[in-house]
């Protein structure tokens, strides 16, 4: 009898070791071939599961959003006021939100000029800025910010996070862990007068 395998835990997988390999070597060195070969698996059950090099990337891309989103949602399970909590779950603060980072960093030149990997970027950047809102009402309806500032608040911290996160991906030494939030800790009083 066939073993019985889960298709989408085999995506996950898949996507997982084109991740790794995103992030070592770049979009444009990775191949069906090689992906497979990371895998033990034959390039056919690769193309089986991903149509295309262009499928796996888009699902790839998503797949690293979407480590973010289940960091995310663990802090502010706990506490939905926790802003800091938050931002340090979005930050590249060790080796794997580091590798969520650069691939999601390895799709820019891609969504520059693929309407497709265009919108997920965006989408991306909306569901960042929407979670920095939550977190930023819970905190206003608590009497901790203005709630006329709450969108403000957002993008800026959005660009924050983004812009710590760019440069700990391409200087981690100047800004390593305990750098990302020492800066955060300072934007997060300049900002909103707390941690």
């Amino acid at each position: 009898m066939p073993a019985v395998v889960d298709h989408e835990k085999r995506r996950q997988q898949i996507a997982g070791i084109a991740a790794d390999l995103i992030s070592r070597v770049g979009l444009d060195a990775l191949t069906m071939r090689e992906i497979a070969a990371a895998a033990g698996y034959s390039t056919t059950i690769v193309t089986h599961y991903f149509a295309s090099k262009r499928d796996l990337l888009l699902y790839t891309y998503r797949a690293s959003a979407s480590n973010a989103q289940g960091r995310v949602n663990a802090v502010l399970a706990r506490d939905p006021c926790d802003l800091k909590g938050c931002i340090e779950a979005l930050l590249p603060l060790d080796e794997a939100r580091l590798q969520d980072w650069k691939v999601y960093l390895a799709f820019w030149q891609i969504a520059l000029v693929d309407p497709d990997f265009s919108a997920e970027q965006r989408a991306q950047a909306n569901n960042a800025r929407n979670i920095l809102q939550g977190v930023l009402v819970a905190r206003a309806q608590a009497g901790l910010v203005p709630a006329d500032q709450v969108d403000t608040l957002a993008r800026r911290l959005l660009v924050c996070v983004v812009g710590m996160a760019v440069q700990a991906v391409f200087d981690p030494v100047d800004w390593s862990g305990d750098g990302q939030r020492a800066f955060l800790d300072a934007e997060l009083r300049s900002l909103v007068g707390a941690d």
